[in-house]
This record gives C-alpha cells, sequence and structure tokens, in this order.
C-alpha cells in the first residue's frame, strides 16, 4: 500500500519538471534569440522601429513559442500519461481509470501565454539596452 502512496506525487513531480524544462527552453531562445540578432534589431531601431514595438517583437515570438509548445504538448502529453498510468496501474491490483483533469489542462494555455509573455521581458530589456549605433559600428 505503502507504493501506491507513491503513485500519486508522481503526476506532480513530473508535471513541475516538464514546465522548468519548457521555462528554460523558452529562456534559452529567447535570449539566443536575441544576442544572434542584435544587428538586425540595431538596424530596425535605426530605421524607425520604437522601443514598444521592439519589446512587441520579442513577446510574439516568445507567445509564438507557448502556443506551438501547448498545442504539440498538450495531446502529447494527454497521450503519454495515460499510456504511461495504464502500465502502472497494471503493475498493481488496481482498476485502470484513465485520469484527466479538465481543469488543469484549461489553465495550461492562459498560464504559458502568461509566464512566456513574463519571461519575454528580460531578453527585450537586453534587447532595448543595445544602442543601434555600437552594434552597427561592428561592420
Amino acid at each position: 500500500m505503502v507504493e501506491l502512496g507513491r503513485l500519486r506525487t508522481l503526476p506532480l513531480v513530473l508535471g513541475v519538471f516538464f514546465a522548468l524544462l519548457a521555462t528554460a527552453t523558452v529562456v534559452h531562445a529567447l535570449v539566443t534569440t536575441v544576442r544572434r540578432r542584435r544587428h538586425e534589431l540595431a538596424v530596425l531601431r535605426s530605421i524607425g522601429l520604437s522601443r514598444g514595438r521592439c519589446r512587441a517583437a520579442i513577446a510574439w515570438q516568445s507567445t509564438i513559442h507557448a502556443i506551438v509548445g501547448a498545442t504539440l504538448g498538450i495531446p502529447l502529453g494527454i497521450v503519454a500519461a495515460r499510456l504511461v498510468w495504464r502500465w502502472l496501474a497494471d503493475g498493481f491490483p488496481v482498476v485502470y481509470v484513465p485520469p484527466l483533469a479538465l481543469g488543469a489542462v484549461l489553465l495550461i494555455v492562459p498560464a504559458a501565454l502568461f509566464v512566456a509573455n513574463a519571461l519575454a521581458t528580460g531578453p527585450a530589456h537586453v534587447a532595448l539596452r543595445t544602442r543601434p549605433a555600437e552594434a552597427l559600428r561592428v561592420e
């Protein structure tokens, strides 16, 4: 019976792990994009791209990451979770009932969008601190 008690925390632990992994992936993608596209952002800012539009460009990239991640991750996660849960339930004398927390599934998308856009503020601030003249002087 003790082993069944440990299984209750497994979905929560896996959910937190994958949420942290997704967060780290979005942060890495945004930081890398700002670093690699420093020159292009400087050119755009020198021809009139406002600070707000520069922030919006980075926020849109973050939003697209969240939408694509949720669109692919939610269905794949549900399928994988059901397969793993069936595999674990077959090893114990319990009846298999496929779990689905509809409320959690519906809250994932707005939460992912909020977190992704909150994470975009750091790289956007770094992109705005870069002066176009210094970035263009390199060439």
